[in-house]
């Protein structure tokens, strides 16, 4: 194993809690403020919503017999955004307007890619 005269001290005053606060997963993204999500789910895909949360800030703000809007308090950084398109057509972004955005550019591009010539 290599070694090298270069010691690492971690920071006194660093948190992990506090890195990751707001994260959906390993991505930190810094550069993102915690911000109101909302998806329309599916009624369908709700039922697996609520058994198993996407994040700890998740909640149900309304229901009826065709969907479901949930929202949470996070950084939408890439992971979020994957989680959302692991769910296909069972789930839309409400807000905010520029993950929506983000969201429709990432679909439009799948789209394009099995368009026949």
């Amino acid at each position: 194993m290599p070694s090298t005269a270069y010691a690492f001290k971690m920071p006194r005053d660093w948190s992990a809690e506090q890195y990751f606060d707001g994260c959906f997963g390993i991505i930190a993204a810094q550069s993102l403020d915690k911000q109101i999500v909302k998806l329309r789910v599916t009624a369908n895909q709700a039922k697996y919503f609520r058994d198993l949360p996407l994040h700890q800030s998740q909640e149900e703000i309304e229901r009826n017999d065709d969907f479901s809007i949930f929202q949470y308090y996070l950084r939408p950084a890439f992971d979020f955004q994957q989680e959302i398109l692991l769910n296909g057509e069972e789930v839309e972004v409400l807000e905010p307007q520029w993950l929506r955005n983000e969201m429709r550019g990432r679909i439009e591009h799948m789209l394009n890619l099995y368009k026949e010539d």
